[in-house]
């Protein structure tokens, strides 16, 4: 792996924590929404498609860490070595492709069972015109461009956050819940444009 990519937190109340990464200076790559919620949100500093990720959930929490790998075949490499291992049961998702940011994946847990991406080939965003590109939470392709399912423990399961004293966080409940928005019978959904960027099927 070539450096540490991203942080994906969860959080209860995504448009909170998004106003204030854009306080601090953060652009906004793409996000997952619809006419009444905001589910995710990609953040950078960086010219990739994010340094920090928001998603939904009871929080706070570290959902993952993520690795950038130089190219696809270092992922597909990875594999085979679990494979080869026999330890197969560390992967949790993947491999796969997300429609949000473009990049090849791979989710692993590791021996303390954290969950860490291996991720590569996303897109640059140092274009100041780049827009903002906005997923309907309807389009299955959001997660995973090629429409395969999400496992449960990737939407429930996170790591605790410590306060300063070494005690968990309390968590707060999130009010809306991407992993149950269903969608429509052909697995995909044309969404209306919010404005400032278009609504899904955009990579």
């Amino acid at each position: 792996m070539s450096r540490l990519d991203h942080f994906n937190v969860l959080t209860p109340d995504v448009p909170a924590a998004e106003a204030y990464y854009r306080k601090l200076g953060f652009g906004v790559s793409e996000t997952i929404e619809d006419a009444d919620n905001l589910y995710a949100a990609w953040l950078f500093r960086k010219q990739t498609v994010h340094d920090i990720a928001l998603t939904n959930g009871d929080g706070p929490r570290l959902h993952h860490l993520a690795f950038a790998a130089h190219e696809r075949g270092n992922i597909l490499s990875t594999c085979d070595l679990l494979g080869a291992l026999n330890k197969q049961g560390m992967i949790e998702r993947g491999p796969g492709r997300h429609g949000v940011s473009n990049a090849f994946y791979l989710y692993v847990r590791d021996p303390d069972n954290h969950r860490i991406e291996l991720y590569t080939t996303d897109y640059y965003t140092g274009d100041p015109d780049n827009p903002t590109v906005r997923w309907d939470v309807h389009d299955d392709r959001r997660r995973d461009f090629w429409g395969n399912p999400v496992v449960h423990s990737w939407y429930s399961e996170g790591t605790v956050v410590l306060d300063l004293d070494g005690k968990p966080r309390a968590l707060g409940s999130a009010a809306a819940s991407e992993e149950k928005v269903r969608v429509g019978a052909d697995g995909f959904s044309v969404a209306e444009d919010l404005g400032e960027g278009k609504l899904g099927n955009q990579v």
